[in-house]
């Protein structure tokens, strides 16, 4: 099939982007706000929610995108990492980007850039990978002009591009643990200031009260900009069903009392991020019914998050130790009648040694598997073979060959799950796409 003329300079952009980190390095909170600014701050006039956190942040924006949808209210939402295309970032209403909208605020950007690094004498300027999408983020939300704009930081929170936006109507902070500490800093009270960066003078903030040191973190930085605060706790015993595929909790709202709250996913940790939403979005004072705020948190969909991608087969974003953590839980509970199997694969830069003695000593899978991820940053075949040596696993290098030997020696009764490294999720997802147009 002959690609367009306009296909093809879609590819060139995407591809563009993809290469920027071979050319560019993380530019100062200074310089791109300065480049946000140049661009008349777009996005600015929207009410914005800011969500920071080590995990759980895509969720809640994607909670709080879906009662406000429900509600009618136009929202945009700007999300990462993505799985499959770089446009699953940027979403107004239920859809995403198209590839014509994202040429166009593409070119758009770029055509600001080259003036910008003319006027300012700055040739050597260019957004990061992360800023770029950004920018062409918030350039295509001013255009639409949403009600609502839902932002998430990237890997931080106070040297976040998202960060340039200095005045949120609410900042949520999510759980806080062991991530990106080559980055953020080695102890949870040093990721927590990282994190609490995003709260500014006047805005309210929501986090999850889980951790004393984080949470006094948290506090201190509220009162040293003088912002206000709300904790949320965890939901009590919320009824997860595997039978099913929900999660039901009562969530207690100030304007409507007790509301029952269920959750069309078995992944545990999914209960404290709908709460956390919930909450922020009465923190906002926008007007909600009881009605959106129940099946908008019942309809609302997130991928890779215990998602049922095949018959027994769940694909989870665990990533790091505390999502690990997380997952056993719920795995725990699954009532399996046959055998459990894993599929496993990590980057790099993650603590992947701690996962996999985390997952070996659950003692939960009668099958594991890893295999090679195609990202330069995944693990090569030889770590992983030093990282399992000693472990009855079986390692097969490529994804798909992977997954298709499970899918064909999974019994009935069996119940596979893929975790490890949300890119080790966009191969599978890739595969998904490629396997329905056979």
């Amino acid at each position: 099939m002959e690609i367009s003329i306009r296909e093809k300079e879609y590819r060139a952009a995407e591809e563009y982007i993809l290469s920027i980190p071979k050319f560019t390095s993380k530019n100062s909170p200074k310089l791109t706000r300065s480049f946000y600014e140049f661009l008349n701050k777009p996005g600015s006039k929207s009410l914005i929610f800011h969500v920071a956190g080590t995990n759980g942040k895509g969720s809640v924006c994607s909670y709080l995108h879906s009662v406000l949808t429900k509600e009618g209210i136009l929202t945009g939402m700007f999300t990462s990492p993505h799985l499959v295309t770089m446009r699953e970032r940027m979403k107004v209403g239920k859809e995403m980007i198209t590839k014509e909208e994202f040429l166009r605020y593409f070119n758009k950007v770029m055509a600001a850039l080259k003036i910008f690094r003319s006027k300012k004498g700055m040739e050597q300027y260019h957004p990061t990978f992360f800023e770029l999408l950004f920018f062409i983020s918030m350039v295509y939300f001013e255009e639409r002009n949403p009600e609502v704009i839902i932002l998430e930081t990237g890997l931080g929170g106070r040297l976040d591009a998202t960060n340039v936006v200095k005045s949120p109507k609410v900042c949520v902070i999510t759980e806080i643990g062991f991530d990106h500490m080559e980055y953020l800093g080695s102890t949870l009270e040093q990721i927590g200031e990282e994190k609490a960066g995003i709260i500014h003078s006047g805005c309210k903030v929501v986090f999850l009260k889980k951790r004393q040191e984080v949470t006094e973190v948290i506090e201190k930085r509220v009162q040293q900009v003088g912002a206000l605060c709300k904790s949320v706790s965890k939901p009590e015993n919320p009824a997860i069903s595997f039978v099913d595929k929900t999660i039901d909790f009562s969530f207690t709202s100030r304007y409507y009392g007790d509301i029952p709250i269920r959750l069309n996913t078995v992944a545990g940790y999914q209960a404290e991020n709908a709460a956390l939403a919930l909450t922020a979005l009465e923190e906002s004072q926008i007007k909600l019914t009881k009605e959106s705020m129940i099946s908008g948190i019942r309809e609302c969909f997130w991928p890779a998050r215990m998602e049922e991608i095949f018959p027994g087969v769940f694909l989870d974003g665990a990533h790091n130790e505390d999502g690990i953590e997380a997952f056993l839980k719920t795995a725990a509970l699954d009532e399996c009648k046959g055998v459990r199997w894993i599929l496993f694969s990590a980057v790099a830069d993650k603590e992947f040694t701690k996962m996999k003695e985390m997952i070996c000593s659950s003692h939960l899978f009668g099958q594991i598997y890893v295999c090679c991820l195609k990202n330069a940053r995944g693990l090569k075949k030889k770590e992983l073979e030093h990282i399992f040596s000693g472990e009855k696993v079986k390692l097969i290098e490529n994804t798909k060959e992977c997954l298709e030997e499970i899918l064909r020696l999974k019994k009935k009764e069996d119940l596979v799950y893929i975790v490890g490294s949300l890119y080790l999720a966009g191969e599978v997802k890739e595969y998904m796409e490629q396997s329905l147009k056979v």
